[in-house]
């Protein structure tokens, strides 16, 4: 891809940015190399996992605009779809991996069909009531199929073939793969022209009506482009921890994830990966005071709401703005020091001639008509 196309689709990314974000990226890779504590890696591990469906919930919020509440039963649903694959077929596990996806995009733009009607709380009560039907047929399921509240039978997962380390090492890997290319298909999807209708319809309605897009069409390939990559996150999940349980549903793990995306900056690429970040060192260091570990979350939380209701990312945002206008006032006022000490013309360029003399090559002075 030439320099050119690639300014074209992503003109926020300078070649500073683009050296910047590599960087970022090799030392994360570079990180398990030279951390060899297992406990640390496996948080970075969950953390990844977490920001892969975060990724995907804040596609369906912050882009499309859509209360969709619904989230956490697709990732579970692609974690459940993909653990029975492994126990009951022969199929490679990340064809598995692949499958859970694709079954959280199909559930997902099934459970988009009836809110194309409905906005605001009404799409957010359908969307929770359906996630709370899901764990409740799981909790008290007695088939055996799902495991009901013991949790999923154990399975292999992606990397049984491999020791303990490597296979932490080859989780990690994979996970930073997934979340950079998740990262650019998201921007990509942003500014297409599936990103700008989901945009509009977000927006105004109306308007996009009036102008030819569908809202029955955008909306449920947003809630499957957003079901796939959450059960692709779920499918991920099982195999890591080689099983899975009703506990990843439910109001309070539904309500960190959304502190996550709400304190990173919702509808941004880079916020769902500042948010989950920040969640997650502060549970992790207050791990043994859950009380305080919430109390924490929730005073951020009420900062971000009340002082910059953008997230993070919307405060750099702005900071950059007011930086750029505070150098181009500060140019520009350098510029007209300059022409009032007669150094440059306001009104032109320098070396202007004076109106009323010029002077010729032996001094003296020669008249010029103004």
């Amino acid at each position: 891809m030439n320099e050119g196309r690639t300014r074209a689709l992503f003109p926020d990314m300078t070649s500073g940015r683009w050296s910047l974000a590599a960087l970022v990226v090799v030392a994360l890779a570079a990180f398990p190399l030279v951390e060899s504590n297992q406990y640390i890696l496996s948080v970075f591990v969950t953390t990844m996992i977490l920001l892969v469906m975060n990724m995907s919930w804040n596609f369906i919020l912050g882009v499309a605009g859509v209360w969709n509440f619904g989230q956490l039963a697709v990732y579970a649903l692609g974690g459940y779809g993909a653990g029975i694959l492994m126990l009951h077929t022969g199929l490679p596990p990340v064809l598995d991996v692949v499958v859970g996806g694709l079954i959280g995009a199909a559930v997902s733009m099934l459970m988009a069909v009836p809110t194309l009607r409905l906005f605001g709380i009404y799409t957010s009560l359908l969307t929770f009531a359906f996630a709370e039907i899901v764990q409740y047929l799981i909790l008290n399921d007695g088939s055996g199929l799902t495991g009901g509240s013991y949790g999923f039978p154990s399975v292999k997962g992606l990397y049984s073939f491999l020791s303990p380390v490597a296979s932490m090492h080859a989780y990690y890997w994979t996970l930073l793969a997934v979340i950079v290319a998740s990262t650019i298909a998201i921007a990509l999807v942003t500014r297409s022209r599936l990103g700008i209708a989901l945009r509009a319809i977000r927006d105004a309605p109306a308007f996009a009506a009036a102008r030819g897009v569908s809202p029955l069409r955008y909306r449920i390939l947003a809630f499957g482009l957003s079901g796939f990559l959450a059960g692709i996150a779920g499918a991920l999940y099982l195999c890591f921890e080689q099983s899975i349980d009703p506990s990843i549903m439910g109001l309070t793990p539904m309500s960190l994830d959304v502190t996550m995306l709400v304190i990173g900056g919702l509808g941004t690429v880079f916020g769902p990966a500042i948010g989950t970040t920040i969640v997650t060192v502060v549970e992790t260091v207050l791990v043994n005071h859950p009380g305080v570990q919430l109390t924490v979350v929730g005073i951020v939380l009420l900062v971000v709401v009340v002082f910059v209701p953008g997230g993070i990312v919307g405060l750099v945002g702005k900071v950059r703005a007011r930086l750029s206008a505070w150098a181009e006032e500060g140019e520009e006022g350098a510029e007209e020091q300059e022409a009032a000490e007669g150094t440059v013309p306001a009104g032109g360029t320098a070396g202007a001639l004076d109106p009323i003399a010029i002077h010729d090559t032996t001094g003296a002075p020669t008249d010029v008509a103004p």
